[in-house]
């Protein structure tokens, strides 16, 4: 790729070892062959670029674990490579503790691989004495997939 503006995919892991992972997946490692892409002013975040097939990728290491953190890092590498067209979270920093509908007894454990069509932030909402009401509206969802997004996953 001549420019950051070649890559379309990032995947963003909290854990090293939840990078290296998808570290060992890029066909070529763009790092190996020069300096760096660089990145936009202002950007705190560590990148490792390659190739996974076809697709050129960023991976994007974050500083810690966390939403806050999730989303600077998301909102940084947006900056830095402007035609991401397909952010994945990968690792354990992604999911859920435990399955829908399992009663909390089906655990999400590291190697499990989950495909949703959308994303729930299950802890927003409000602390009542003794209950948590958590704001479900349409208002309040972080919308839905463009339709590139929706139409892969018909494909699944």
């Amino acid at each position: 790729p001549a420019t950051r503006a070649d890559f379309e995919i990032a995947v963003i892991c909290a854990l090293p070892i939840e990078a290296d992972a998808v570290h060992a997946l890029f066909n070529r490692h763009w790092d190996d062959d020069g300096p760096p892409y660089d990145k936009a002013p202002g950007d705190p975040n560590a990148y490792s670029t390659g190739a996974i097939g076809r697709y050129n990728v960023v991976l994007a290491h974050m500083p810690g674990m966390g939403k806050a953190s999730a989303a600077a890092v998301a909102a940084s590498c947006r900056a830095s490579f402007p035609s991401i067209k397909l952010a994945l979270i990968v690792g354990v920093c992604g999911v859920v503790p435990f399955r829908p509908g399992s009663s909390g007894t089906a655990e999400t454990v590291l190697g499990d691989v989950i495909v949703s069509d959308g994303v729930v932030q299950y802890d927003l909402g409000r602390r009542l004495p003794g209950q948590f009401v958590q704001k479900d509206t349409l208002l309040d969802t972080l919308g839905r997939p463009n339709t590139e997004i929706r139409a892969l996953l018909a494909k699944l």
